[in-house]
């Protein structure tokens, strides 16, 4: 019988193989896992997610474990996902070929780990891990899909009581022709500890500054249990048969700061996906005013017009950095167009100053000048 923990790990593995060839999936993060049964809960947990100039999501987990008996040592994992699609998924130096700096710290001192390659759920050998030989393995070990995944394991020794452990890991952020940037989570592993939940939880989302991404409705049901602790807005977006949505979401456009997401009791029944459509402005560019520019920094790559533009066109375009800041514009034809976009947050107290854009908008004004 599968272990439940690992049931949605598996559809989230199987789903992901169908990663075409022009996207990259690199990885995925997940839940520390007890290998055997065991009596010990989560307290507290503080789950923090970190992107990088776009392209590397940095994660860390902040534990409170209660042993709720004598001390007792047990063999925790973590559970990776091969990388897939326009990708080499062999091993570097025996580790996940897309994942880095993995630390555990525990009581204050760091814990060694090591990787194992296992081919299905049931690696689990009574409380050890069975680790399949790639040299002797029948199925893929390279390529663009390989038929393994990993479990990053060590040895906990949990006194009883609080204990506290520290977990941190990095990974390229995924993305493709569908996606500007795609980072899943695996968040019901930790019904697998004694208490089926999780006490008290805690869920930081930074994805920069002037990000605009979706979260999908798994794990939550209103956009009220989110709270930006900065300046950003939120919008409900419902899954229909044109939408490249799977299911329902929310759409969030962050200006600055960062989302935070809080439960206790929490008992998850979905898992963490966030995500970040591209735009191909030529695609949707129709009519004089009929265009849609994207909030984020990371887009302006997908801005390619292939025709000539009129006027007002190269006006809008040369002032998007403007308004991505909330600059209040006085050209009746620039305020207008611009307070139409869901994410145009107008700030009185801005002051347009290009020595304080970002590099690539600094280039960006002079390609429209």
């Amino acid at each position: 019988m599968i272990p439940k923990h690992l049931l949605s790990f598996l559809f989230l593995l199987l789903s992901l193989s169908a990663f075409a060839n022009d996207g990259a999936y690199f990885a995925a993060g997940n839940q520390l896992i007890p290998i055997h049964e065991t009596d010990i809960s989560i307290q507290k947990e503080i789950l923090t997610v970190k992107k990088f100039n776009n392209k590397l999501i940095e994660v860390t987990v902040y534990y409170e474990f209660f042993n709720p008996s004598r001390e007792k040592e047990l063999i925790v994992g973590f559970e990776a996902i091969s990388p897939s699609g326009d990708v080499e998924g062999a091993p570097k130096k025996g580790l996940h070929p897309y994942m880095r700096d993995f630390t555990v710290n525990m009581n204050g001192s760091p814990l060694k780990y090591q990787v194992a390659y296992v081919a299905d759920s049931l690696y689990n050998q009574n409380g050890k891990i069975k680790t399949i030989d790639l040299a002797n393995f029948d199925g893929n070990t390279s390529g663009n899909y390989v038929d393994f995944f990993y479990v990053y394991h060590f040895k906990a020794k949990f006194k009883k009581g609080k204990n506290i452990v520290k977990h941190t890991y990095t990974f390229d952020v995924s993305g493709g022709i569908d996606y500007n940037f795609q980072f899943d989570y695996v968040l019901t592993a930790a019904n697998r500890w004694a208490n089926k939940q999780i006490d008290d939880f805690t869920l930081n989302i930074e994805m920069e500054d002037f990000e605009d991404f979706y979260i999908d409705k798994t794990f939550f049901k209103r956009k009220d249990e989110w709270k930006i602790e900065g300046v950003g807005k939120v919008r409900d977006i419902k899954a229909t048969p044109n939408s490249p949505l799977d299911r329902n979401a929310l759409e969030f456009a962050v200006k600055s700061g960062k989302l935070v997401f809080q439960k206790k009791n929490f008992s998850p029944k979905g898992e963490l996906s966030i995500y970040s459509h591209n735009l191909y402005i030529h695609e949707i560019l129709s009519t004089d005013r009929d265009f849609y520019l994207p909030f984020s920094i990371y887009q302006a790559d997908n801005i390619n017009f292939e025709e000539s533009l009129s006027s007002f066109q190269k006006k809008v375009l040369r002032n998007l950095p403007f308004a991505r800041r909330g600059y209040i514009f006085n050209d009746p034809e620039l305020k207008k167009y611009y307070e139409s976009l869901y994410w145009y947050m107008p700030d009185p107290q801005y002051s347009p100053a290009i020595s304080k854009l970002h590099k690539s908008e600094q280039q960006w004004i002079e390609q429209w000048k």
